[in-house]
């Protein structure tokens, strides 16, 4: 196999967590008296730094952002009950795990939260590392897999990001990486598809494509 090394995303690649997340926006919105958001208008304004987000579904200039960012991950973990692994997760995950390739999480997800969450779904101890945000903003991750690559010795061109936004794209492109990106997360088709990455609609085809 060409890969010594993959780059999971966690959320929306690995934990199928988008309804969650659409779901606690909407209640925060309801909290304001506005009307809710659909998922189509969600998955075009997605992305990294979330802020941007907010943006165009807040009036910031009249919020707290940090009371925004508490309200959201409240809401989400209120909702996480709802979520499962992505169709074809585990058996990729455990199938890679058999071929002996380095695997890690590298997530904008708080670090804490990222690793009960891993546990709670039975993900716990299939990866190298779980590496998750100091903080709670969704910011870039690259720096995290940057390190956590440069430790492991890891061959750029033996490395592969799979990941569900086009965040996951420039971290690849940052690392000199390989990437495949997952069209059934946060982002919509359309952008993925204009980073120019491989595309998959569920990790069932990600081992074929690979091998």
């Amino acid at each position: 196999m060409k890969y010594t090394h993959i780059i999971w995303d966690w959320n929306g690649t690995l934990l199928n967590d988008v309804q969650a997340s659409l779901s606690s926006v909407n209640d925060m919105l309801a909290e304001r008296g506005k009307e809710p958001i659909d998922l189509e208008f969600y998955r075009e304004c997605i992305g990294v730094p979330i802020k941007k987000f907010y943006e165009r579904v807040f009036e910031l200039e009249k919020e707290d952002y940090n009371l925004i960012i508490k309200q959201y991950n409240e809401g989400y973990m209120r909702h996480l009950c709802e979520c499962s692994l992505t169709d074809g997760a585990e058996e990729a995950v455990k199938y890679f795990c058999s071929k002996g390739i380095n695997q890690a999480i590298v997530s904008s997800s708080n670090n804490a939260q990222l690793i009960r969450n891993v546990r709670k779904y039975g993900m716990d101890g299939m990866f190298n590392a779980v590496l998750g945000s100091e903080d709670y903003f969704a910011g870039s991750k690259i720096e995290r897999a940057a390190e956590y690559l440069e430790k492991s010795g890891a061959e750029k061109e033996k490395v592969l990001v799979v990941g569900d936004l086009e965040h996951d794209f420039e971290l690849s492109k940052e690392l000199g990486a390989d990437c495949i990106l997952l069209t059934s997360g946060h982002e919509n088709r359309t952008r993925l598809f204009q980073s120019g990455a491989p595309l998959i609609d569920d990790l069932f085809e990600l081992i074929p494509l690979v091998e």
